[in-house]
């Protein structure tokens, strides 16, 4: 376990164990608010199930290895492609990117996917991952 702590907060850059504590409180978050409440519909207890995958997929990308990193890119890319190009709003909240900030601006809403920047740290560090 002392090994295990070790490679995941001293081997990675600092952002990898801060990104992987954060989609793990979301993650906790999403099982509260959808697994947990009786209002939500059936179908929407999937998005816990969806932020697990990325979470488990940034801590394989945490320990550098190559099938954590290629898993979060590959769901990321198609998360952002189901939120943009997907018609139908039920759709998209279900499978659309759960990492979405929406930041104000002049009235209108700009949505930004994290994940998409957290895919590019992925992919600076990729050639150093077993």
């Amino acid at each position: 376990m002392k090994n295990f702590i070790n490679n995941f907060f001293s081997r990675p850059p600092v952002i990898f164990p801060l990104v992987a504590c954060f989609l793990l409180f979301l993650t906790f978050n999403e099982a509260q608010l959808f697994l947990l409440s009786e209002d939500t519909a059936a179908i929407f207890k999937v998005r816990p199930i969806l932020m697990a995958m990325m979470t488990v997929f940034w801590i394989g990308a945490t320990l550098f290895h190559k099938w954590g990193a290629l898993g979060f890119l590959i769901l990321t890319a198609v998360t952002v492609g189901i939120y943009f190009f997907m018609p139908g709003s039920e759709f998209k909240q279900l499978l659309g990117n759960v990492l979405m900030l929406r930041i104000p601006y002049d009235g209108k809403v700009f949505p930004i996917p994290m994940s998409i920047i957290f895919s590019f740290a992925i992919l600076y560090y990729f050639r150093k991952m077993e």
